[in-house]
């Protein structure tokens, strides 16, 4: 990562960019899909969407650890790519093109910015994703491999009156869950505590830590700790 205190600077006296809604993000530690669908009383239909997601870091990951993730994935019929990155606090010191919002898996919402392209000719990431992910991150590009690809699968559900998805990525025998419902930012709390409780108390069972799919993949290969920090 750049310097820490540079960026402190920057964000102590850049005006805030203030995001109005909030991903709520629960990660799910059941067997598989189907578990988690007859728990919620939803018997087991046939997902809504199924198609490839592919991770990228370096071998051993070294990225994640800095907050900043790349994939491709299929989404509408189009072939994307995605870089994120993912920072403390509401700021302006961000790309324009990128597109911010916060994020939260348990107690510990994270604002994430990121820019998807479509997949053209030879280059996976577009001028946009490169600038995005080197504002704050240098990245050695030609080291990205694939973790992947992975068949991804999504429900959709609502749950005490939230418009929700659940959706699973298959890697191997390992099924990486979760389920993510976008509310107002005022009403991310009371969101998030009413759904957790649900959960709860349908034995849903949620993983601890509570993390994002692409940590949770790299710590199930063995890579846990590295010396630029945690996943």
């Amino acid at each position: 990562m750049k310097s820490c205190i540079y960026y402190a600077s920057l964000l102590l006296v850049a005006p805030l960019v203030t995001a109005k809604k909030t991903n709520l993000q629960w990660a799910i530690c059941d067997p598989d899909p189907q578990t988690v669908l007859r728990k919620l009383g939803l018997g087991t239909p046939d997902p809504y969407k199924e198609n490839p997601i592919t991770y990228y870091d370096t071998n051993p990951p070294v990225y994640i650890s800095d907050g900043v993730m790349f994939r491709t994935k299929t989404s509408k019929g189009e072939n994307i790519s995605t870089v994120k990155v993912r920072l403390q606090q509401e700021t302006s010191d961000v790309p324009d093109s990128a597109e911010c919002v916060w994020d939260r898996y348990g107690e510990s919402p994270t604002y994430t910015c990121e820019k998807r392209c479509p997949l053209q000719g030879s280059s996976i990431w577009c001028d946009q994703q490169i600038e995005l992910a080197e504002h704050y991150e240098n990245v050695n590009w030609e080291e990205l491999i694939n973790y992947g690809p992975y068949q991804n699968a999504k429900w959709k559900i609502r749950i005490e009156g939230h418009k929700a998805k659940f959706d699973d990525v298959a890697a191997g025998s390992l099924h990486l869950m979760e389920i993510e419902a976008k509310v107002p930012k005022k009403k991310a709390d009371k969101a998030y505590n009413a759904v957790t409780e649900y959960l709860k108390s349908h034995g849903i069972v949620l993983c601890d830590p509570q993390e994002g799919k692409t940590a949770r993949l790299f710590r199930a290969m063995g890579y846990t700790e590295y010396e630029r920090g945690d996943l």
